[in-house]
């Protein structure tokens, strides 16, 4: 995982968006996670995580090539215009 760069706090729910990024390796990270802490599996199933065990990660994390941030850029742009129009 990517040390988080960016963090795009969610507005409705739960879930944030966090950004990562490692110039010397050259990766980028987009990660999802929990504000308030709590490992994601015990909010996707209501299971409690004890220690050490692997689903008590408090976030996921996609590795991305610049072609599939490029795609990304796209999809959100395409997306935030049909949501609410287009910047003038």
């Amino acid at each position: 995982m990517g040390v988080p760069k960016e963090k795009i706090w969610d507005s409705v729910q739960l879930w944030d968006v966090e950004v990562g990024w490692n110039t010397e390796a050259e990766y980028v990270q987009l990660g999802v996670c929990s504000h308030d802490g709590v490992p994601l599996v015990e909010h996707l199933t209501d299971a409690t995580a004890d220690g050490g065990d692997p689903a008590g990660f408090a976030s996921l994390w996609a590795t991305l090539d610049r072609r599939q941030i490029n795609r990304l850029i796209w999809a959100l742009r395409r997306a935030r215009d049909a949501a609410y129009g287009r910047d003038e």
